[in-house]
């Protein structure tokens, strides 16, 4: 009987011992949290350490989006030993608070998943409204653009914005244009190539309009460089 009790308690001790001799698993600060005013790449590294008495191996990091990057150096610790392990999220798109965790497997026998948990506060998307601009910059931004063809040659198509003044107004009834056009900005004229906006700039130049500027090689140069780019065509 003694010796049957002898061997049982052997055997308890054996299981025992086996069952402490065994890798563990430590993670310093499983959780990181993190406050971003923009999109940027965020790194970060967690340690794993060693804790048990036997060979740690981890089989797999396991991240939980494509935006998680994270790589070992070694994937076997042996008692003692410890490894970093450095990940970097990328955060575009993100808003408000993001949560991404990483899933470490090992052979621990009593924490076999270890999760490290990465919290994000990103700042809300702001809502887009219309830009405002001040009267004195409009004005710094202001310009007439005037279409010195015919009449028929502007309404089969023009310029977005420009007027159409025919050059023999200029030339022919030019005090009743010189009220209405602005001195202080300047004005744009064009024509099919270029010959007709020369003479209309030339002639307003010599009215005492000095911000005067041709548009050389007219529309038919617009549409071979930029197409239907800002073409007004009622066709």
């Amino acid at each position: 009987m003694k010796r049957l009790l002898m061997l049982f308690l052997f055997i308890i001790g054996a299981v025992a011992g086996s069952v402490l001799a065994a890798p563990v698993i430590e993670v310093d600060d499983a959780v990181y949290s993190v406050t971003i005013q923009v999109e940027s790449l965020i790194a970060h590294t967690f340690t794993l350490s060693n804790a048990g008495d036997e060979l740690l191996v981890i089989s797999d990091v396991v991240p939980s989006c494509g935006c998680t990057t994270a790589t070992l150096e070694t994937y076997e610790l042996e008692p003692g030993q410890s490894v970093e392990l450095p990940i970097t999220i990328d955060t575009t798109g993100f808003s408000g608070l993001v949560l991404r965790v990483i899933d470490v497997f090992s052979n621990d026998p009593v924490t076999p998943i270890s999760t490290l948990t990465i919290n994000i506060d990103a700042p809300e998307p702001v809502a887009l409204t219309p830009t405002e601009l001040a009267q004195s910059d409009f004005l710094r931004l202001f310009y007439v653009l005037i279409d010195v063809r015919t009449p028929s040659e502007f309404e089969s198509g023009h310029l977005f914005g420009s007027v159409n003044i025919p050059v023999s107004e200029f030339q022919e009834n030019l005090e009743a244009w010189t009220p209405h056009l602005p001195k202080d900005v300047p004005l744009i004229v064009y024509c099919k190539r270029g010959a007709r906006s020369a003479t209309a700039a030339q002639i307003l130049f010599n009215a005492g309009f000095s911000f005067v500027v041709d548009l050389l090689g007219g529309i038919d140069e617009w549409i071979a460089t930029y197409g239907d780019g800002y073409l007004f065509d009622p066709f």
